[in-house]
């Protein structure tokens, strides 16, 4: 019970870390990417990375406070004079998002790709960043079907095109490699200047 409540601490407010940073990036738009035109996607989704990430290390236990982070951040973090538009049954829809990420993992967990021996049942180490970009792969291309199916299904005002659909895909795709380009960076520089001890090193 304490090693759930510990992980669904990290979980949620990693997060809420990530959604704060694409937040504010999304409003200061230094490319002119922002479209303020309902329910279009965004084409670097910082939160997927934290999603990918979060399931990949913590698996079953990362769910709820994954979920109730996609469903509360943007009320939590969100200004009134900057608000990002969440369309009716995004909170239904951010069930498919998370979903998308499980079935990618078990996808890459349970294939024959597995290191050393040819096996569908061999865990995956997603140590391994091979393992991890099929998930960022996989669950980018998912997620955007699925979340966007969902809102298509539980919301007629919604018009969802082929487009809307990509420029998800490629939202979550770009954003999951930049949260762990950043992370790789962040921890190789912390283990290289002995800020904290690698667990590889004794």
């Amino acid at each position: 019970m304490t090693h759930f409540i510990k992980v669904s601490i990290t979980v949620y407010f990693f997060y809420l870390f990530t959604y704060g940073t694409w937040y504010f990036f999304h409003i200061l738009d230094f490319a002119n990417l922002r479209v303020d035109d309902g329910w279009t996607g965004s084409l670097v989704f910082l939160p997927h990375g934290a999603r990918v990430l979060m399931v990949c290390f913590f698996r079953y236990y990362s769910l709820p406070a994954l979920y109730l982070a996609d469903i509360t951040g943007p009320s939590l973090l969100n200004h009134d004079q900057y608000d990002v538009t969440y369309v009716a049954g995004s909170n239904i829809a951010a069930i498919g998002c998370i979903a998308a990420v499980m079935l990618s993992v078990e996808l890459v967990k349970w294939s024959r790709v597995t290191e050393g021996n040819f096996s569908f049942f061999k865990p995956v180490n997603f140590k391994n960043y091979k393992f991890l970009f099929l998930v960022i792969v996989l669950s980018s291309l998912l997620s955007g079907i699925m979340c966007n199916s969902i809102i298509a299904l539980i919301n007629d005002q919604i018009n969802i095109d082929v487009l809307t659909v990509l420029r998800f895909m490629i939202g979550d795709f770009i954003g999951a490699i930049t949260v762990i380009a950043i992370m790789w960076v962040v921890f190789t520089t912390a283990i290289d200047t002995r800020m904290i001890i690698s667990p590889e090193k004794d």
